[in-house]
């Protein structure tokens, strides 16, 4: 599940991954919260942490995420990415040349150190 993250700066979204990432986490979480910035007209900062408590996703999850951010893959200023070495983050890194959006990786520690980022 994604569990919000408050205090962010303003026009910036958090979410923290909790145990397993669904696709209804997706539909009926992440994807209604980016897409209301979207139709206010603002561009979307986004804070997501995949820390301890995040367990992965379920089966074809990371790829329908994948779909879902090339639909907006204009749409993003900014993105905060959470986590500590491995798998995620590799792939998170490998993106980073890719991607219209300021990118940055920090350790899941960092929370603060994002928020202010997000807020440049």
């Amino acid at each position: 599940m994604f569990t919000r993250i408050e205090n962010l700066p303003a026009g910036a979204i958090g979410f923290e991954a909790v145990g397993r990432i669904t696709e209804e986490d997706r539909v009926e979480v992440l994807e209604p919260t980016i897409e209301a910035i979207l139709d206010d007209g603002r561009p979307v900062r986004l804070l997501y942490l995949a820390g301890p408590r995040f367990a992965g996703y379920d089966p074809n999850g990371l790829f329908d995420d994948a779909v879902f951010g090339t639909r907006h893959f204009t749409d993003f200023e900014k993105i905060a990415f959470l986590a500590e070495e491995g798998p995620y983050r590799r792939a998170v890194f490998a993106l980073e040349g890719l991607m219209p959006a300021e990118l940055r990786l920090f350790p899941t520690g960092a929370v603060a150190e994002a928020k202010a980022w997000l807020a440049e």
